[in-house]
């Protein structure tokens, strides 16, 4: 939502969460959760072209969930007389992103022998629906997880890691906890509340409104906004973890990186600097750590393995889409 439309809505906003504070808290649910979406059929950008084509080589399937169907790009790895599917690797975009936008991510782990599964997921991309919330969110996650198992890791970026840590702890009751062995988050948010309380911070809520929208929150999730603290979900999951962030992102602050951390021993935290919140996504150290991480290979040889900080260099990026800010909602 545009800074200046914000200014105009936030004295009526203001009003009416303190008039009429349960229909605000439903309306400004309904704006936290609808992402901007480009139509289809609308021409890509030129960085997000490059990206795009990447997922030309894939099979593209279509995946129900209970709210409608996710857009899926199947990557297999090239193995013979191998009579069971590999391991699966599932890619996990953020907001206002899509499935192309993890796309650096997929030969790295194909040439690590894991099949690779990008989505788009709900009311992104070629998906369907008009909202994403964490419970849909997680749905989705479930509905592929089980159409393309046994997954031994999910690589995320910003609110996709949300969904993870949701789906891996079992946070939400009425979805089933996805299992995964290894988990790597690119610069996620570690508290929803925060992101919560920022977006009505954004449209001037004030303190009834904003009860309202946390009331409307614990409704349709079936858990308080607190229950998605990504520490506590990430001390559920306990199993290797990898994050990746950058100390100049200004979208979501480097501060997200070092509370998840505390989680457990389980945490390896990478402080980069100079790729931002998006470009991190293009590099190809980046995504080549990612598939060590995937594969076990960072651990067996983690005592003579240089920080991936000191081995990203500009020529290391490559063309990378833009996308909506952390300010604009996660």
């Amino acid at each position: 939502m545009a800074t200046s439309l914000l200014r105009l809505l936030r004295p009526i906003v203001h009003v009416s969460g303190i008039v009429a504070p349960g229909l605000t808290g439903r309306i400004a649910f309904k704006a936290f959760c609808t992402p901007p979406r480009r139509k289809q059929g609308t021409n890509r950008t030129p960085a997000v072209k490059p990206a795009a084509s990447r997922l030309d080589a894939a099979m593209h399937i279509s995946v129900p969930y209970p709210c409608g169907s996710v857009a899926a790009h199947l990557f297999e790895p090239a193995t013979e007389g191998q009579a069971e599917p590999a391991p699966s690797v599932i890619l996990l975009h953020g907001w206002t992103g899509e499935a192309a936008f993890m796309s650096a991510f997929v030969t790295p782990l194909l040439r690590a022998g894991f099949r690779v599964v990008a989505f788009d997921l709900p009311a992104h991309g070629q998906s369907t629906g008009a909202e994403l919330n964490l419970p849909i969110g997680v749905a989705s996650l479930a509905a592929v997880a089980r159409a393309f198992a046994p997954v031994h890791a999910i690589v995320s970026h910003s609110f996709g890691g949300s969904i993870a840590l949701a789906a891996l702890a079992g946070t939400i009751p009425a979805q089933p906890r996805v299992m995964a062995e290894r988990l790597a988050m690119i610069s996620p948010p570690a508290s929803m509340a925060e992101v919560t309380r920022w977006f009505g911070t954004a449209i001037g809520l004030g303190r009834t409104g904003q009860r309202a929208l946390e009331a409307r929150i614990h409704s349709v999730a079936g858990v308080p906004v607190t229950a998605f603290e990504g520490a506590d979900q990430l001390a559920r999951f306990g199993k290797p973890t990898l994050l990746l962030h950058c100390r100049d992102d200004r979208e979501v602050p480097f501060a997200h990186a070092e509370e998840l951390a505390g989680a457990g021993p389980f945490v390896r935290l990478e402080a980069l600097q100079g790729l931002g919140h998006r470009r991190i996504l293009q590099s190809r150290h980046v995504a080549a750590a990612v598939a060590d991480f995937v594969a076990g290979r960072a651990d067996r040889r983690s005592g003579q393995t240089q920080p991936i900080s000191s081995r990203l260099t500009t020529a290391s990026i490559v063309s990378m889409p833009s996308g909506e800010a952390f300010r604009q909602g996660r």
